[in-house]
């Protein structure tokens, strides 16, 4: 897995991480970086840099199954969303109250790909 499908993957637990640790004003600053022209590696290099090395080693499942909802399968979708700049394996549907995903990373929708 390169380092950007690793930081899109790992988002969500540092975004608590640092909410629990006092740190979110680093972690921000950190991701700004790509908005700057950084990359990836350049985040968690800045963030911790012995997690830059392991960047390189496969994590979880890149295509996690659907949720249930109450018990119940989620609505059916003629499609998928996926990364917005296809760094990422990742895939989605709709949440609960029916809002299309939203990229961890980049805190913009998730694309829309019609199967």
């Amino acid at each position: 897995m390169d380092a950007r499908a690793y930081l899109c993957a790992e988002l969500p637990s540092l975004r608590r991480d640092a909410a629990a640790g006092g740190w979110t004003a680093a972690l921000a600053d950190a991701l700004t970086v790509l908005d700057e022209g950084g990359t990836a590696r350049d985040v968690l290099t800045l963030l911790d840099p012995a997690t830059a090395d392991d960047a390189d080693e496969p994590r979880g499942d890149p295509h996690p199954q659907p949720y249930l909802l109450f018990g119940a399968a989620g609505p059916e979708l003629r499609g998928v969303y996926v990364c917005p700049d296809g760094w990422c394996p990742r895939r989605s549907g709709r949440d609960a109250a029916n809002r299309p995903p939203v990229c961890a990373l980049r805190r913009r929708p998730m694309r829309f790909t019609e199967s």
